[in-house]
Formats: structure tokens, C-alpha cells, sequence
């Protein structure tokens, strides 16, 4: 007897006949600072630890290979003397001379207390078997991806069921006195709380107190030459020349949009794309001046990213805004230029009623 084509006496089964199912975990996790070094490019990043023993180190790895990146240089305990710092969304200096707790060993050793101290008996540790990817096809694919850690605020941390909220972050500096300061996470909630982070004492302040700190000066992006910038439990550094730094005003409209993009509405970003799909379909003056609004309401520092394409950036847009000339900005057209390639074009529409 047959049923639905199949004999009753045929073993063997169609894995690929069941459904297919994903399912989430969640880990908890700590920030713990860290440098990566990116081909003699120097950036301090919030390195993201795992209970169960994986790192985001811009690739997810286990204990045994973090050890690895230690090893060959990719991830250091310090700033180099002399090299640039950059720091993402804030700014990048050159760092005099530093003063550092950990070397290698201990670094690694430190790593491994943070994981024990999510996680005290060290169970169901994440083991890699010493890669990260896996073939699909003729492709190497990522097995774990990027972590994309947020903080999380807990409304009771004795409850391990109360309620949590996840927020986003970012850096900052807090003033010590006139020639120190703290390297800082400020992490925003949808509540609009603001908790500043990387502190031996952290604090959660209102919109309006973080406001106000910034208008006091105890809050900023920028500093002056040779002060000396703190890193909570990592070390210190005297800074020199700065190569550009973040507009803390710009700052203040980032939280703006991480609260809007918290709380389900749309963030400065997320409009201007919209305008600029509605010119590019119907391409008049009030689209291209509406275009332009939006665009300029976007945090200077992201606006990079309004388009969510990393090969062409904000060109487009700004060719439309500012004139074809902006194309001589594009990353790809400066390359092309100096190696003597012939010169990319993009093709963006003039409003019609012009």
C-alpha cells in the first residue's frame, strides 16, 4: 500500500520533509574594555563577554581561540605609544604614553574572571573546535555571527524574573578636574533613564540631569592635549594631537534617536531614507528641499549610514542635496583618482521641475 507515494515498508527518512526550527537563548554578558588592532589601526571597543565563554572581539570566538587573537596581536591589553586611538562614534588621538594593568597573560587571565564570574562553575562553556565557520557550498559561512550585545537595565536585580529593558550605548568623557578625565559608556534606555557606565560607580540620571552635565561641562567629547583620559579597569593614557572628535550637541540628538528607535518610532535616519525612496520614484524641488531637512537633522556622525550601504555611504543623497560634485568625496572616486582607474559614476535623478 502506498501513502502519499510512499511505501509503508521503506526506513529510510527525508530529513529535509520535517520543518526546520530556530530558537534563542539568553546569555548574560558584560562589557569589559579591550583594543583591537586592525592592520596598525588602533580602536578601544567594549569587547563583549559571554557566561558561556564566547567573546566578541569583532569576530565571536571561545576562550582557546581569544587566546589566539591575543596571541597574534589582533586583540591588545593597550594603546601602543605614539599610535592613534580611535574610538567609534566619538573620536581618535594620538596617545602619548599609556600606563596599562594588564600584558598578555594577565589579560587573558582577566577574561577568563569575568566569564567565571557570570558563570561560577564554568558550565556548558561554548567550545568552537578551533573554527568559526562552516562550508555552505563553496562559501565559508559565520557560525555565530557578531554578538550585538545591548545593556540591560533590571527594574528589580534581585528578581532574576523582574522586568528588563534593553537599551543601546555609546562613549563619552566624564570630568575629573581640568586635566583628567573618565572614558565612559553612556547606555540609553527607552524610559529615557541614561545609566553612565565604565565608572567605579555607576549612575542613572534623566534625559534633563545628562543635559544639564553636558551644559556644566562635566560631560564632553572633546579634550584638550595632554590630558589624561581613565579607563576603569584597563589603565590610563596622556593624549596628544587629535585627529577629530565628536560634537557633543550631535551627542545629544543620537540619544534622541536611540530613545525613538526604542521605543518603536522612527529615528532621523529612518525618515530620511524614506524621503529619499519617495524622491528617488518622484524627483521634484519640494521632495529635494524636504530631502535636504532631513538629512541635516540626522546626528552629523551617522550620517554615513542613512542609506544602510556601506559601498556608496551618503553619496547618493548628497549629490542630490549639494550638487554631482559631492561624488568626489565617495571613497571609491578618491581611489580611482589616484591610482588612475578610470572614475566611477552614480547616476542620481534631478528634480524634474527644476
Amino acid at each position: 500500500m502506498k501513502l502519499f507515494g510512499l511505501n509503508k515498508e521503506e526506513k529510510k527518512l527525508r530529513f529535509d520533509s520535517f520543518p526546520k526550527i530556530e530558537r534563542t537563548r539568553i546569555l548574560q554578558g558584560r562589557f569589559v574594555p579591550g583594543v583591537i588592532n586592525n592592520g596598525g589601526s588602533y580602536f578601544f571597543i567594549n569587547l563583549q563577554v559571554f557566561e558561556d565563554g564566547l567573546i566578541d572581539c569583532w569576530e565571536m570566538v571561545d576562550l582557546e581561540l581569544f587566546k589566539g587573537k591575543l596571541n597574534s596581536g589582533w586583540v591588545l591589553p593597550k594603546i601602543p605609544n605614539g599610535k592613534e586611538l580611535s574610538i567609534h562614534h566619538l573620536g581618535s588621538w594620538t596617545v602619548k604614553s599609556g600606563e596599562w594593568i594588564f600584558d598578555k597573560e594577565s589579560y587573558l587571565t582577566h577574561i577568563k574572571e569575568v566569564v567565571k564570574d557570570l558563570n561560577p562553575e564554568l558550565k556548558n562553556l561554548f567550545n568552537c573546535f578551533g573554527t568559526t565557520t562552516k562550508k555552505v557550498g563553496k562559501m565559508n559561512v559565520s557560525l555565530l555571527g557578531m554578538a550585538d550585545g545591548k545593556p540591560v537595565k533590571t527594574e528589580n536585580p534581585e528578581n532574576y524574573f523582574s522586568e528588563k529593558q534593553k537599551g543601546d550605548s555609546f562613549h563619552s568623557f566624564l570630568k575629573i578636574d581640568d586635566l583628567n578625565y573618565h572614558l565612559m559608556n553612556i547606555n540609553v534606555f527607552a524610559d529615557s533613564q541614561i545609566q553612565i557606565s565604565g565608572i567605579e560607580d555607576p549612575k542613572l540620571v534623566t534625559v534633563d540631569e545628562f543635559n544639564l552635565l553636558v551644559k556644566d561641562g562635566e560631560i564632553s567629547t572633546e579634550l584638550a592635549e595632554d590630558s589624561i583620559v581613565h579607563i576603569y579597569g584597563f589603565g590610563k593614557c596622556i593624549i596628544g594631537t587629535c585627529q577629530y572628535s565628536a560634537n557633543i550637541e550631535q551627542k545629544l540628538s543620537e540619544i534622541k534617536d536611540i530613545i525613538s528607535q526604542l521605543n518603536g518610532d522612527k529615528t532621523t535616519s529612518e525618515i530620511c531614507r524614506e524621503v529619499y525612496e519617495e524622491y528617488i520614484k518622484n524627483p521634484t524641488v519640494k521632495l529635494k528641499d524636504k530631502l535636504k531637512v532631513s538629512y541635516e537633522n540626522i546626528p552629523e556622525h551617522l550620517r554615513t549610514y542613512v542609506l544602510s550601504d556601506m559601498d556608496v555611504k551618503d553619496i547618493p543623497v548628497r549629490m542630490i542635496i549639494y550638487g554631482e560634485k559631492e561624488i568626489e568625496k565617495w571613497s571609491h572616486y578618491l581611489i580611482s583618482k589616484e591610482e588612475g582607474y578610470e572614475l566611477p559614476h552614480l547616476n542620481v535623478p534631478k528634480p524634474k521641475d527644476e
